[in-house]
């Protein structure tokens, strides 16, 4: 399964199936982002993107911020998941960031807590989405 970067159209059919995005206002590109997926024979069956962004639970520390992480359904449970994350991690140490942060589904926590973050804030509906969302925050050590 090939990890790589990708354009953010690459991204649309697999988050519109997991995530259930129907519009363009919920893709999120100012040009500063990266998008990573993982390829099936050239098809993207896990995709994350992700940007530094200041993490409001940890202002002073250097952050990225990731977002829209999704696994086709016929792929979860294989690792993918944390392996999007790993590759999130890594970009971030190589940034010299020390954080990396989302707005989890509330359907999503347990699974990103499972991977270390721990949870911040109480649960609030996500403007962008409509969603219940709260903050995972993973706090990075050396690399």
């Amino acid at each position: 399964m090939d990890l790589t970067d990708v354009a953010v159209e690459r991204t649309y059919r697999l988050r519109s199936e997991v995530l259930g995005w129907t519009s363009p206002e919920t893709r999120i590109d100012d040009g500063s982002a990266g998008h990573m997926a993982l390829l099936d024979g050239g098809t993207v069956v896990a995709a994350v993107s992700h940007a530094t962004w200041p993490c409001p639970d940890e202002p002073n520390v250097p952050a990225r911020y990731f977002w829209a992480m999704a696994v086709d359904t016929a792929y979860q449970g294989r690792g993918y998941g944390r392996r999007l994350l790993a590759a999130v991690a890594d970009r971030a140490r190589a940034d010299r960031e020390r954080v990396v942060w989302a707005d989890a589904r509330e359907t999503a926590v347990a699974f990103y807590t499972a991977c270390g973050a721990r949870v911040a804030g109480e649960p609030y509906v996500d403007d962008g989405t409509g969603l219940l969302v709260r903050h995972v925050v993973f706090t990075l050590g050396a690399a």
